[in-house]
Formats: structure tokens, sequence, C-alpha cells
């Protein structure tokens, strides 16, 4: 469908109110598209490919990936990143998207704008180990926040969605790719008061 309407190559003067229509379609099968995307991503079970993943790089990077979106949504991105964070084996372009994954369902969650906070450290499981174990990742926003139903079936089914609209894939997939890299994913919401998420990732 996307190459066959591309192909058509539909120009119209400016005021017409095909153009209009145009545009619309044009952006209705970019969305179709990236759903689908999401659900094949979801359904495949392909182990990650292992890798050192230095974690602050790719916060880093996808800082730079969204800094328009988050301007244009009115918001505000701070980054509180632990130096010298150990790596973590994982596979970077899986964790890549479970990372803006959470950062575009905490910008969905401020429609009036708002503060994005990102911060990683480092764990020590059980407390007293004598070298960290984890690294975590929190994202925490100031937004709408979920309810206590919403945050038991948060990263539990695609069928399911923290949001008035939208698929719910986006936090399915946080949740299979973290699961793959052994890791855990915590929530802490509260309705009007914002919404923490912390991924912790085993070094």
């Amino acid at each position: 469908m996307k190459m066959l309407y591309h192909s058509l190559d539909l120009k119209f003067p400016v005021g017409d109110p095909r153009a209009k229509d145009a545009r619309i379609i044009d952006e209705k099968i970019e969305l179709l598209n990236r759903i689908v995307e999401q659900i094949l991503d979801f359904a495949r079970t392909t182990e990650p490919q292992l890798a050192p993943v230095h974690l602050n790089e790719l916060i880093d990077e996808l800082g730079l990936l969204v800094r328009h979106k988050l301007k244009n949504q009115g918001v505000h991105l701070i980054r509180k990143l632990q130096p010298e964070l150990p790596p973590v084996p994982g596979d970077a372009p899986q964790l890549e998207q479970a990372f803006l994954n959470l950062i575009l369902n905490a910008v969905e969650a401020m429609p009036e704008g708002g503060t994005l906070t990102i911060a990683s450290r480092t764990l020590a499981t059980p407390s007293g180990a004598a070298a960290p174990t984890h690294v975590a990742v929190d994202f925490k926003d100031t937004g709408q926040g979920m309810s206590e139903e919403q945050r038991k079936r948060a990263f539990k089914s695609v069928l399911t969605t923290t949001k008035a609209k939208g698929t719910g894939l986006g936090l399915a997939i946080v949740g299979r790719v973290v699961e793959t890299h052994r890791g855990e994913v915590k929530i802490k919401s509260r309705l009007g008061h914002g919404t923490s998420i912390t991924v912790m990732l085993p070094v």
C-alpha cells in the first residue's frame, strides 16, 4: 500500500482540500506500518545477541534522537547518569527499543508538558555485595500516573494498555526485552502523581 501510494506522486495546488487528505493518508499508512513492526517485534522469540553495552552512551544517543519531539511536547529532559557505569551484557538495538518505548510512553503521559528524568546507577544485590551486581535505569515523569489496575497489567499483555488510547505494545515490548536480558522492571505510580519505571540489568 505504501509503495503504491507513493508511486501515485499526488501533488495538489496550495489550498486544495485534497492536499490535506493526501497528507493524512500518508501519515496513517506510516502509523499502520509502525504498528505492524511493533507486533512483529513483540512476536519474535529470538534470543538477544549479547555484547557489552554502555547504557549511559545509549541514553545520550536516545536523547539526541527524541530532542525535537520532547521540545514540541513541552517536555524537559533531565539526565542524572552515574559516571563510569559498568557495561551490561545486552543486545544494544533491543535495549534501545525498550528505552525508547519508555521515553515515548512517558511523553504520552504528559500531554500538557512536564519533566522526564532519566537516571542511571549501580546496585549491589544482596546489599553489601563487594561489587555492583546490576545497573538500574530510572525513567521518572511528572505525568498523569496510573491506577493500581494499570500498574498490575502494565507489562503483561499486548492486549491491554496503560493509556486511554494506543495499543499497549510499547510497555509489553519493554517487559519482553528486559525478561530476555535476565533483568527486572519495577514500576511506581499513583494517579495524578506521575510514574517511575526502573529497569535493572545484571552486569
